[in-house]
């Protein structure tokens, strides 16, 4: 349940930030300011009444035992949980992730919090120093600068988000930086260091040492697969590491030949719905051996900024370095009529194809409710074209009437 917590406190960012623009809807407010008590509380009440519908579903089918427990393998059809022993004829493995915590001199000795801890803050800090600039630490960056702490975002590489658009990674970070989010590429951390006002995180950045005292220090470097030495999988035979995962076949089969892994835990997407996906696939085929094999490439993501990330299949660049002789719509949000009429004006869609084919490679937005407007481009990426893109009736006014103008401004890139 990583995924709602962090969409509750999204939600309470958005309505702050847009009460803060009272006067560009034409209404008057009076200091606007983050009660954290009130939100991490409502964050707690949301997140409690899915996760106990969720609960009374499993407990109440009539096909499902819940054991509560750790399982340790005692061979490929054997687990060890609580003192007990459950035995199957087939396994499915789908054991998650924890965060990643880099190794830096002086982090394990202060109180550092993870996307795990961070909204359980009892308070909020004044400053906050983000370790990494990926899905986590843009979206936390953004959250808790409209909450009014003063955020600091190092990231090594060259550019935030590095899996998306180059496109979107600017105006994420253009958009952050005029909300007052501080950010810091070609940045590595090398250690933390205690101060008598608190913390100070000694980095590298652009070759050149530099210090950034904060309150508190937020870990956002990534995720990596579960406590897999605690789930013995050598006593199944069962290959992997702790950095890439269980290791699986197309048919999401492990080394062992009664057992399949779902999820995160293999290493290739971390997505709650990428592991509904591979646990539909994995089950069918321990129970009625399809051979299903699963696919990465028509797997949607998002990051929930506001406007939020959201993309299927292959940038431009990604699609020309597979040969592939691509045409590129984009269509500014600024330009949709109902973005103009919500105060919405960043972000763009972008629809990507193949010049020859008209075959759909991939679609990229950076829009308000992107995710929401994606699949649209998830549906015919089934198909193949893009043609429906361009040519079915949309209702005006709506957001999703820019998808329509980018598939419809395809030219040769």
């Amino acid at each position: 349940m990583g995924c709602i917590p962090t969409k509750t406190l999204v939600r309470s960012a958005k309505a702050i930030h847009t009460a803060r623009r009272g006067a560009e809807f034409g209404f008057r407010t009076s200091k606007i300011e983050a009660d954290w008590p009130r939100i991490r509380a409502r964050k707690n009440e949301v997140v409690g009444a899915i996760v106990g519908g969720l609960m009374r579903g499993i407990e109440q089918h009539p096909g499902l035992t819940l054991v509560h427990g750790w399982a340790e393998f005692l061979d490929v059809h054997r687990l060890a949980v609580n003192g007990g022993v459950v035995e199957s004829e087939r396994i499915i493995l789908a054991s998650g992730v924890r965060p990643r915590v880099p190794k830096l001199d002086g982090l394990d000795a202060v109180d550092c919090l993870t996307n795990e801890t961070v909204m359980d803050m009892d308070t909020l800090p004044a400053s906050l120093v983000i370790i990494g600039g990926g899905p986590e630490g843009v979206e936390f960056g953004q959250i808790f600068r409209r909450f009014g702490v003063a955020v600091v975002i190092l990231q090594r590489r060259d550019r935030l988000l590095p899996r998306e658009d180059p496109e979107i990674s600017t105006e994420v970070a253009e958009l952050l930086q005029e909300e007052g989010v501080t950010i810091h590429t070609n940045a590595v951390p090398t250690r933390v260091e205690r101060t008598a006002s608190g913390l100070t995180v000694v980095a590298t950045v652009d070759g050149q040492a530099r210090r950034f005292d904060t309150e508190r220090i937020l870990v956002a470097a990534g995720r990596r697969p579960h406590e897999l030495g605690r789930l013995r999988l050598d006593a199944a035979g069962i290959e992997g590491d702790v950095e890439h995962g269980v290791s699986v076949d197309e048919t999401l089969r492990t080394t062992a030949p009664n057992v399949w892994a779902i999820g995160d835990v293999i290493g290739r997407m971390q997505h709650q719905h990428f592991s509904v996906y591979t646990g539909r696939l994995a089950a069918r085929n321990a129970l009625t051996n399809a051979h299903l094999t699963y696919d990465t490439f028509r797997i949607p993501r998002a990051v929930f900024t506001d406007p939020e990330v959201a993309s299927i299949g292959w940038t431009a660049e990604e699609a020309e370095a597979r040969g592939h002789r691509v045409k590129v719509g984009k269509h500014p949000v600024r330009a949709i009529s109902r973005a103009r009429a919500m105060g919405e004006g960043r972000g763009f869609v972008k629809v990507v194809t193949d010049a020859a084919t008209d075959r759909l490679l991939g679609m990229h937005l950076l829009a308000p409710m992107g995710a929401d407007l994606l699949p649209q481009a998830v549906l015919m990426m089934q198909t193949g074209s893009a043609a429906p893109l361009r040519d079915v009736v949309y209702i005006h006014p709506t957001l999703s009437e820019g998808v329509k103008a980018a598939a419809s401004k395809a030219r040769p890139s």
